[in-house]
């Protein structure tokens, strides 16, 4: 096999406290993921591969820009943003230092490293989504709330920071969890639920913000299975308004996982047994009513006031000022959000003037509810205070954008505002300068969030206004919009580029979709909604929620009269593919596809009837029906021929399915060809999307059918170094089906060798796969090899021999009936072995009985081979005999010369028995010589020991004891291995 030595080990370049992984496009500061423009990373990257050397502005723009000619001004937008991540300031550079009139050079030291767990897995966005918000800004005045949260996670399992919006919940958890983190192995994620508004999500958001995949209904159990003896912080923010959703997550997980501790921030306590609350308070204020400014900044809400003003409009605070600032904190309650709100109105009002807007506005406050304490009364009252000073325009682009779940562009606010384009940049610009507005950089693309609290106070200004429902409609426009789009850019960008790009667009498609499921007469916009959403569903392996939604739309396609059209072709597709993966080969996933067919054939959609052809005929072989698989693809074949050129990818697509039932049905040399020739072992772009379908990489797809040809044509070795490579690719494109599926493949290429810690690794590695991301259709894989695996032992365990016919059963259960004969074999092999011969008898005839009726001949050697051993267990060696020269013979036919070796080595002992050791090491020797490599492996081992013998003078069979091999042959006791 080959080792991870010979491949190109990752880069990754120290240079304190930042680490950068170019090859992950990852920058992190003291281990924590920074965020940055993929342009910037470009140029850093540039820089910090020739510390010390200047590198010019063309060399940088090259780099980062390489397909296209950009002004210079780009380099020096990007340079600033990269200046501001690692931390430069004007004048006093520590990393990248200006050279006038040539370039930059990076002047930090820097060091090439290696970091143990920096795999695959971490590298992908998916992964690193759970990340701690990195602490950017100074904390003010809460050392001590942050020091007892720390000691409540060490002293119990569940704390709960609870205290008004706008408090400084967040803020004082991040700090904490990062302090805590550092006492745990595993360190902490950060699960944020403010985005998520049906309960019934937050166990995805769990699980996606671990980057799990969430294939079933039951998300928590992957998360329980990854976090399992973890020891790990898990941070909950904002989760007031899910209350009962995410308490009954909190128990669960807390009940299961031990060396976890959880951190949670709220408005009320989770109220669940355990939960430890930590009430937080506003800072603190200068009670005096006549402070000096030295004296009133020793407080930390009036330090907090000053330090926002000073960044905001330049504001020094003066001895005259400090009175009314303090009066201002205390009138505010100390509230951090209220107190930075009420500093960015120094640019326009002096201090005395926002203590008597403030005072004005309590008064006449009116949005709060009766009774409400002080303290959310306060944060209310300037949020109120605040949204009254904006312009029309700006109120009700604030509105609107409060749909957004999360982050928007430009282009986002100007649909859901209906404003014009240039109006809309400006009044972000102003919305942000008044701290209402987050700005950020998302992709190299500047977007916008709201906070929590603030976007909750919009979204009951948009509720009572009458501009609700067209908001939300133009929310869900523009949502459609963004995802058709999506697809169109699905084609021709890179994997990690797109879902930077999209990926953020999952909570706004719930959003819209909740809001489109009100009403009926939304069905149609409902069901385009869902229509553009199933790509980016699937891209981030939601495939239960995206089967549930697309099954939903599926049934109101009548009412909305959009029965028969291409929407409705493409949702069937859709749903036939998710019930694949979600639920096996169920007969809803036929009539899906074939309903897809009839209106593909109807609307003369060409790409869309092969694509059904291809997946029906790949179900036809799934399903053990082998020759209608293999007539369906190559129809499809016929269809293609007559048309324009296919792309390549779904070329190669059809081209798998045909190998597949060419090897099932046992043409063994023509699936190699022709595997062989679109196998690329080579390859290593797992960001290219056009080599994807649903959720599949198809050149690991290829690699996983290739090394069963390669074991059944006689080169073990070769196939077991393809399906170790081909598992090391899968695990790098992060398609969890992709990987579950050539591990599937990959556990009995190493059984059949012989290689059983091989198999029980990759056993193993299937079974995590199928309890982290919930893909129970490959269950039956790993219930069946480990059984196969414990039926090896010199004893075969009763238990094993119940878990295999389990598995059989699981495998009938979702109608995956593909290599049902041999698994039927397996367990007739260990019935034998363990002297329950009439239970093996019938199980072999039920072997036989499926091949002929599947027309599954690639393992029919073996069977016969299997149940030769049989008869001569019950004393019938001359129809054994037979038995073995049928196997030896069908196995030339079709081309399996592991198969023939087998049934060699058994035939030669046989003949050993009857003093033919000529004629059995005549046998032997000839059919050893045919192979090239794998003399390590199992039975090559064990032919190249009985050539030994036979060679031997004078040997003979009675010195022997007859033994049964663990893998159904049988084997001299002094030869056993």
């Amino acid at each position: 096999m080959t080792s991870d030595s010979t491949r190109k080990a990752p880069r990754h370049f120290a240079f304190e406290p930042f680490v950068l992984s170019p090859d992950r496009q990852l920058l992190s500061r003291d281990g924590v993921p920074v965020r940055i423009g993929s342009r910037a990373l470009d140029i850093l990257t540039a820089l910090v591969e020739r510390p010390g050397e200047v590198v010019s502005k063309r060399d940088l723009m090259d780099r980062a820009w390489p397909d296209a000619v950009v002004e210079e001004e780009n380099l020096k937008v990007n340079m600033v943003a990269l200046r501001r991540v690692l931390g430069d300031e004007a004048g006093a550079a520590r990393y990248i230092a200006t050279v006038t009139g040539r370039g930059y050079r990076f002047i930090a030291p820097v060091q090439t490293v290696e970091l143990p767990g920096f795999g695959s897995h971490a590298a992908s966005p998916a992964a690193r989504s759970g990340s701690l918000p990195t602490e950017t800004a100074r904390i003010f005045g809460r050392a001590q709330a942050i020091e007892g949260v720390r000691r409540g996670l060490d002293e119990a399992r569940i704390v709960s920071i609870v205290g008004a919006g706008g408090v400084g919940k967040t803020t004082i958890a991040v700090a904490a969890a990062h302090a805590a983190a550092t006492q745990r192995a595993d360190g902490a994620a950060f699960v944020d639920l403010a985005m998520i508004i049906d309960p019934q999500f937050v166990p995805a958001a769990i699980a996606s913000a671990l980057g799990l995949g969430v294939t079933s209904g039951d998300p928590l159990s992957g998360v329980v299975h990854a976090l399992w003896r973890q020891q790990k912080i898990l941070l909950f923010d904002n989760c007031e308004h899910l209350l009962p959703a995410v308490a009954a997550a909190v128990e669960r997980l807390a009940a299961h996982l031990d060396g976890v501790r959880i951190l949670a921030t709220s408005r009320e306590p989770l109220r669940i047994r355990g939960e430890r609350v930590h009430r937080l308070r506003g800072l603190e204020c200068d009670p005096s009513e006549h402070p000096a400014a030295d004296e009133a900044r020793r407080f930390p809400a009036v330090e907090l006031f000053a330090a926002r003003a000073a960044e905001r409009s330049g504001y020094r605070l003066t001895d005259g000022d400090a009175p009314a600032v303090a009066d201002i904190c205390r009138r505010l309650d100390g509230n951090a959000l209220a107190i930075e709100l009420a500093a960015t109105q120094t640019a326009a009002f002096s201090p005395v003037q926002i203590l008597q807007m403030l005072d004005d506005r309590f008064r006449l406050l009116r949005l709060g509810p009766p009774g409400a304490p002080l303290r959310q009364q306060s944060l209310l009252a300037t949020l109120d205070w605040s949204y009254g000073l904006l312009s029309e325009n700006e109120a009700a682009l604030l509105r609107a954008i409060a749909v957004f779940a999360g982050t928007f562009s430009a282009e986002g606010a100007n649909a859901v505002s209906g404003a014009n384009p240039a109006e809309a940049m400006d009044a972000l610009s102003r919305l942000s300068s008044k701290s209402l507005l987050v700005m950020d950089t998302r992709n190299d693309l500047l977007t916008y969030r709201l906070l929590e609290t603030t976007r909750a106070y919009c979204l009951e200004r948009l509720r009572v206004s009458a501009e609700d429902a067209t908001v939300r409609s133009r929310h869900a426009e523009h949502m459609c919009a963004v995802l058709e789009r999506a697809a169109t850019d699905w084609e021709r960008s890179e994997l990690h580029e797109w879902e930077a790009s999209y990926g953020h667009c999952l909570d706004d498609l719930r959003a819209a979709l909740a809001w489109s499921g009100r009403d009926d007469a939304l069905r149609s916009l409902r069901i385009r909604l869902t229509a553009a959403g199933v790509l980016l569903w699937n891209h981030l392996s939601l495939t239960e929620e995206c089967r549930r939604h697309v099954d939903e739309a599926v049934a109101q396609l009548d009412a909305a009269g959009q029965s028969g059209t291409a929407i409705e072709m493409h949702l069937q597709m859709s749903l036939a593919g998710n019930t694949l993966f979600a639920r096996g080969l169920t007969p809803q996933v036929m009539s899906a596809m074939h309903r897809a067919l009839d209106i593909a054939v109807r609307l003369g959609n060409v790409d869309a009837r092969l694509r059904c052809l291809r997946t029906i005929g790949a179900c036809e072989i799934m399903g053990g029906r082998n020759d209608d698989g293999l007539r369906t693809l190559e129809s499809c074949a016929s269809i293609a021929a007559t048309v324009a050129a296919e792309d390549s990818s779904a070329a190669r697509e059809r081209e798998n399915y045909l190998a597949i039932g060419e090897l099932f049905v046992g043409k063994l040399h023509s699936a190699r060809r022709r595997l062989e020739r679109l196998y690329n072992p080579d390859a290593r772009d797992f960001n290219d999307s056009r080599l994807v379908r649903f959720l599949v990489y198809r050149n690991v797809d290829l690699g996983s059918v290739l090394s069963h040809t390669q074991w059944l044509t006689g080169l073990p070795e070769t196939a077991a170094r393809t399906a170790a490579a081909t598992v090391d690719a899968a695990l790098k494109t992060r398609y969890w089906f992709s990987v579950s599926n050539c591990l599937s493949w990959a556990c009995p290429i190493f059984f059949l060798s012989g290689h059983h810690d091989e198999c029980r690794y990759y056993v193993e590695l299937l079974e995590e796969q199928v309890l982290r991301h919930g893909i129970g259709v490959r269950r039956p894989v790993v219930v069946f090899y480990r059984a196969a695996l414990a039926c090896g032992q010199a004893v075969v365990p009763a238990e094993s021999i119940d878990d295999l016919a389990r598995g059989i059963e699981e495998f009938r259960a979702i109608n995956y009936l593909a290599r049902m004969p041999f698994h039927l074999g397996v367990l007739a092999d260990a019935l034998a072995r363990s002297g329950r011969l009439g239970e093996a008898q019938a199980a072999m005839r039920a072997a036989l009985d499926c091949a002929g009726t599947q027309n599954e001949r690639w393992c029919v050697p073996e069977l016969l081979r299997i149940r030769s051993s049989i008869l001569v267990a019950t004393g019938r060696a001359a129809q054994a005999e037979a038995l073995l020269a049928e196997s030896m013979t069908m196995a030339v036919e079709i081309g399996a010369l592991s198969w023939r070796l087998r049934a060699a080595n058994d035939l030669a002992r046989l003949w050993q028995l009857q003093s033919r050791t000529a004629d059995a090491r005549a046998m032997l020797r000839q059919i050893h010589g045919e192979f090239t490599e794998g003399f390590a492996t199992r039975d090559l081992v064990v032919a190249t020991d009985l050539l030994a013998r036979l060679e031997k003078s004078g040997e003979t069979a009675s010195q022997h004891e007859w033994h049964a091999l663990p893998w159904g042959g049988l084997h001299f006791g002094s030869a056993r291995t």
